[in-house]
């Protein structure tokens, strides 16, 4: 009898007991002999599921050889796989996919040399196409010792080969990590129970996982035991520790997690309960304002809800533009200009949509960065009768009926801009108002502004009032009027009367014990004179109170982080002023680096022990510390300059959450006309200091502070010689009148 005699014959011993065979059906011929002849089995998998594959085997010796003949239990052996690892002296080794025969049986040569240990080998069967796993079985060969023919074991080791029989292997287990020379099966951990949307990617994760022993795991295996109906999901990389899933209907799924250490094994099972909440998307608004033949910014959604199942907008993208309706990323370049349009993106599911609005709208070209005039006219308020909203000053106990009036007039290198000075916004005049009795008034302003910005390249500046630019920059002045709001109102440097830092102080940072000084609303209050102003934030002119809401309660500015919030919508902040070389002053936000939409932070910090008492003295410049220069500004895109202007940001806070010092700007990164300046600090009647204006400084006649006065710049006195000869007409007829 050959060796593969000896094989089928060991096969048919395994199965006979079992009755596991071939259907057939037989006739006999003319002759009288039985045909025989196999049924044709036709394998169909959708119709039910069948048991996971058994296995069974024998340990064979043939002319001094041995091999292991085995069989598969199952509807369709040819199906299965067979995996295997051996250990013996010579290592461990490992296969698989050993095939089986069309009726289920396989064999395997022990190719061996070195005996002096005991061998084990496990075998594993894998139905491929339902993902099922026999146990574990496990076969022995004891190490040859003298006088034995271990050719001759074949009914010594028939009790290891029932399966997963662990005490009947005890005899490989000298190995084993614990010490007892008894194996312990491992600790199997798929993870706990999720909640997961549907159509969105699980992580499932077996990695806690151990055996008590040390001993290496092996066979990883994940699959789903329970499933709701209609699902046809399926586990990607099913056999590592870590594995990924994907429900694809709503229902619970069971998934079970199999390994073992080479003798023994484990499983553990993890619930997956799949649902379908409603999708919910970041940003729910944006606006651009685009220019014909550039690209736009790629506008990106993030799914912060449900999984989205289609991507909607209405109305159309105009032409150029691209809705992606798999991600509903909008992008492209604009190959018209168009008026500003609102569209809304549908993210939905079968639970329901989210909505996103998207204004954008396509100018020819961006403003001209060389001249800046038809920016400035479109950008400020005030100009027409219906843009001038009647205001109150909140400090008083009556109404007031205040307006908003600007007149912007050009030459060839410069606006005229007068204004009257009162805000688009209810305002607070603080304490000038409520215990001087000079409450906030209108004024009578001109400022001349350079059409065409053009960087400062000179240097040797005076540094007094900002010691960090080191001469390199015009200083702006520390207490008076650095640059004019969109609503017309002046923006002061950050230092108040008494020489501290006016924002500071009013925020807590020191206490202000030198001279009373309150700030209102947007960080703004009246001077002697009723000159309003602002020492930081002005965004109140681009805060539009909601149903139910007055600027009086609901534009927060209590705490330096608490400002910017108020006028976020997810895009650059607009234009609020012109600083007087004649560069833009923008919002809170703007672009970083990577043109994402960030609160701009200044880069300036208080002084080791200093407290922003002695004002501009108690800070320094740190570069990187925030997003802006040593002026408070940077070059960069802005919606209304795509490619690109330097300009300031007004700010809160700097890179570390601490005040934003100097809240809009310390110094000109361009060249401005300061000619009106005079070195004699007591020179500026009449317009910095006098009746009706604020105090001499100290030191001059009529010197010494009271009330809430600081430096301010109002209208010069103009000549004007129609004037002069009216009144040298009148002058002349009164001397004849009392001659006669």
């Amino acid at each position: 009898m050959d060796k593969v005699s000896v094989a089928v014959l060991a096969a048919l011993i395994v199965l006979a007991p079992l009755g596991y065979g071939v259907y057939h059906f037989s006739q006999t011929d003319d002759a009288g002999d039985e045909i025989i002849e196999e049924e044709e089995e036709v394998i169909d998998h959708s119709a039910h599921d069948h048991p996971a594959p058994a296995l069974e085997a024998l340990l064979m010796s043939f002319e001094g050889e041995q091999f292991i003949a085995g069989n598969v239990i199952h509807d369709h052996p040819m199906e299965v796989r067979i995996q295997w690892t051996m250990e013996s002296a010579e290592g461990v080794s490992s296969g698989a996919n050993l095939a089986t025969d069309l009726d289920g049986s396989w064999s395997f040569d022990i190719d061996v040399d070195d005996r002096s240990e005991d061998i084990s080998i496990t075998f594993r069967a894998h139905n491929l196409p339902e993902d099922t796993w026999s146990d574990n079985l496990t076969i022995v060969i004891p190490a040859d010792v003298e006088d034995n023919n271990t050719g001759n074991n074949t009914d010594n080791n028939t009790g290891n080969s029932t399966g997963n029989n662990t005490d009947n292997n005890t005899g490989n287990n000298t190995g084993s990590g614990n010490g007892t020379g008894v194996n312990s099966p491992p600790n199997c951990d798929a993870g706990q129970d999720l909640i997961s949307d549907v159509d969105e990617l699980v992580y499932l994760d077996a990695s806690n996982s151990s055996d008590p022993d040390g001993d290496s795991l092996q066979n990883p295996s994940w699959q789903i035991t329970e499933r709701p109906e209609n699902s046809m999901a399926s586990i990607v990389n099913p056999s590592s520790v870590n594995a990924e899933f994907v429900p694809d209907v709503i229902g619970n799924f069971t998934i079970e997690f199999y390994v073992d250490d080479g003798e023994d094994f484990c499983k553990d099972s993890m619930q997956l309960e799949a649902v379908i909440t409603v999708p919910s998307i970041s940003p729910n608004a944006s606006s651009q304002v685009l220019t014909n033949g550039t690209a736009m910014e790629d506008i990106t959604f993030t799914s912060e809800g449900g999984h989205v199942d289609t991507w909607e907008i209405s109305p159309s993208l105009p032409s150029g533009l691209s809705f992606d309706i798999d991600s509903g990323r909008i992008s492209g370049t604009p190959s018209e200009a168009f008026e500003e349009t609102t569209f809304i993106v549908y993210a939905n599911n079968s639970a329901g949509s989210a909505t996103a609005s998207i204004t954008l709208s396509a100018i020819e070209l961006g403003y001209d960065r060389n001249d800046l005039a038809q920016f400035w006219l479109d950008f400020f308020f005030c100009q027409t009768t219906d843009d001038r909203p009647t205001v109150d000053d909140l400090t008083t106990s009556q109404t007031e009926t205040l307006q908003c009036e600007i007149s912007i007039t050009l030459n060839e290198t410069h606006l005229i801009i007068s204004t009257n000075g009162i805000p688009n916004h209810d305002f607070e005049s603080t304490l000038a108002c409520s215990q001087g009795g000079d409450c906030t008034k209108v004024q009578d302003y001109t400022w001349s502004i350079p059409r065409n910005p053009t960087n400062d390249t000179t240097g040797g500046h005076d540094s007094a009032n900002c010691p960090e630019a080191n001469g390199e920059y015009e200083c702006a002045p520390d207490r008076g009027p650095i640059a004019v709001a969109m609503n017309g109102v002046p923006i002061f440097g950050p230092e108040d009367g008494p020489g501290g830092d006016a924002v500071a102080a009013e925020h807590g940072v020191y206490n202000e014990d030198r001279q009373p000084i309150e700030l209102g609303l947007c960080h703004g209050h009246a001077a002697q004179g009723g000159t309003y102003h602002y020492h930081a934030d002005s965004n109140c002119m681009h805060w539009h109170p909601e149903e139910g809401e007055n600027i009086k309660d609901d534009y927060d500015d209590s705490a330096p982080e608490l400002v910017a919030p108020n006028t976020y919508d997810g895009n650059h902040s607009k234009v609020i002023g012109v600083a007087f070389d004649g560069y833009p002053i923008y919002g809170f936000w703007g672009y970083d680096d990577e043109m994402n939409v960030v609160e701009m932070k200044s880069s300036y910090e208080l002084k080791s022990g200093e407290t922003g008492y002695n004002g501009i003295d108690d800070y320094q410049y740190v570069e990187g510390l925030g997003h802006l220069d040593v002026c408070n500004g940077h070059f960069g895109i802005t919606p209304d300059f795509p490619q690109g202007i330097y300009h300031y940001h007004t700010t809160m806070q700097n890179g570390d959450g601490d005040m934003g010092f100097p809240y809009f700007l310390i110094c000109y990164h361009g060249e401005a006309d300061m000619s009106g300046d005079d070195d004699d600090p007591c020179a500026g009647f009449g317009e910095t200091w006098g009746p009706g204006i604020g105090p001499p400084p100290p030191g001059c006649e009529g010197g010494g502070q009271n009330g809430q006065a600081e430096g301010m710049v109002v209208s010069a006195w103009q000549f004007n010689p129609f004037a002069i000869i009216i009144l040298g007409l009148m002058l002349v007829s009164g001397w004849r009148l009392w001659r006669r």
